[in-house]
């Protein structure tokens, strides 16, 4: 009789620690930390318009006209480089350099100099593609209200042990 006790306890043990395992293995496969870093990339390449404009302000050549038509790539690639360095491929931000995002989200801020700030960001896994995520946000302004809906597409690589994204679409 004993014995039989013992075998439920045990077998109920046995059942409990399984199912704590299974929860642990469901919450670890539901955690995503590769698109926790491609949010983490959006929200800052969106709401970095002022800040953009600033460094491109201080990197522009003595006496020319402030904004955005006059930018010394150098200077704003430096800038994006201690922003996002860490967080994209070194090509990502080539890319991202060479299709002017920045520079384009900023001007969506207009002649008012307003911070742009994403409100509402989304992100969805695409169907078939590993690791690549849409994204859409609100850019909003210091006034609360709507500059620009954007979406996107961002792709991530883990890279030296880090996820970084390879590739940013936006579409303004």
């Amino acid at each position: 009789m004993k014995s039989e006790s013992f075998r439920k306890q045990a077998l109920s043990l046995v059942l409990f620690f399984a199912a704590i395992a299974a929860v642990f293995a469901l919450t670890r496969l539901r955690s995503d930390p590769a698109k926790k870093q491609a949010e983490f990339v959006v929200q800052q390449l969106l709401s970095c318009s002022s800040a953009v404009e600033q460094a491109v302000d201080a990197a522009a050549p003595a006496g020319s006209e402030p904004g955005l038509a006059a930018v010394d790539t150098d200077g704003l690639y430096a800038f994006l480089q201690a922003q996002l360095g860490d967080a994209m491929t070194a090509d990502c931000l080539d890319k991202v350099m060479a299709n002017r995002l920045p520079t384009r989200i900023t001007a969506l801020a207009g002649q008012s100099g307003d911070k742009l700030v994403p409100a509402d960001l989304t992100l969805k896994k695409r169907a078939g593609a590993e690791n690549c995520y849409d994204f859409s946000a609100a850019l909003l302004t210091s006034t609360d209200s709507t500059a620009a809906q954007v979406s996107g597409t961002i792709t991530m690589v883990k890279e030296d042990g880090r996820w970084k994204a390879s590739a940013i679409t936006l579409n303004l």
